[in-house]
């Protein structure tokens, strides 16, 4: 007993702490990640999960749009890149196209990625309307194709 006392003590409370302050460090990027970024005019835009690796059941649904981008894979590849550098994980939801007119305080959404599929446009409704309270979204009807 007191051998194994010796031996698993003075190292178990500094490995606790290495593990405590890494289980933290990836809780607080997965908090402090940013819900919805997107530019004016008419862009392409995905839908992601972001989470811990291991810890699917935490993830946080993300919206990434760029008017820039040719494909919606570089919109993705962009988020995944964003999200790695912070210990992260993506898992892509779908994608489709977006107009913003913060002047009129406007967004529509409608479409489909040809790679990623089609965007649950009604929960990406809901996540700019968290981001942004004061807009009206417009977002398209119909079922989500399989």
């Amino acid at each position: 007993m007191d051998i194994t006392r010796k031996l698993l003590f003075p190292t178990w409370r500094p490995l606790m702490r290495a593990t405590r302050l890494y289980c933290d460090s990836a809780v607080r990027s997965l908090i402090n990640f940013p819900v919805v970024k997107m530019e004016k005019g008419k862009s392409k835009y995905v839908m992601a999960h972001v989470y811990i690796h291991g810890m699917m059941g935490s993830a946080k649904q993300v919206i990434r749009s760029s008017p820039r981008a040719k494909y919606h894979l570089h919109v993705y590849d962009k988020l995944q890149k964003e999200a790695n550098g912070l210990g992260l994980c993506t898992q892509g939801l779908g994608g489709g196209y977006l107009v913003y007119d913060p002047q009129n305080k406007y967004i529509k959404l409608y479409g489909r990625s040809g790679v990623l599929g089609k965007a649950d446009h009604e929960k990406a409704k809901e996540i700019l309307r968290k981001a942004y309270p004061g807009c009206k979204i417009d977002a398209e009807s119909g079922e989500i194709e399989p």
